[in-house]
């Protein structure tokens, strides 16, 4: 699994937006439900790769690349 993969961690989907090798930083459709979060880390033997059916599912509900981006910390220093 690599930056930008779709995902599934506890029957959630999730875009990887941040690659840390043995972790990952993952994004879920916002607003998550109460008690969820919006986004976490997690190790990578956690995570499953998300089918077709599932990555499509997600991006037509607009968790993209692109969607994601606005929520990433800046790197200007």
């Amino acid at each position: 699994m690599k930056l930008w993969d779709y995902v599934v961690y506890e029957g959630r989907i999730g875009l990887i937006t941040y690659d840390m090798d043995d972790l990952k930083r993952v994004a879920f459709l916002r607003p998550a439900p109460q008690g969820q979060l919006s986004e976490a880390t997690i190790r990578t033997s956690d995570l499953s790769p998300a089918s077709i059916k599932q990555t499509e599912s997600a991006r037509a509900a607009g968790l993209t690349r692109e969607s994601q981006k606005s929520f990433l910390p800046s790197r200007r220093r």
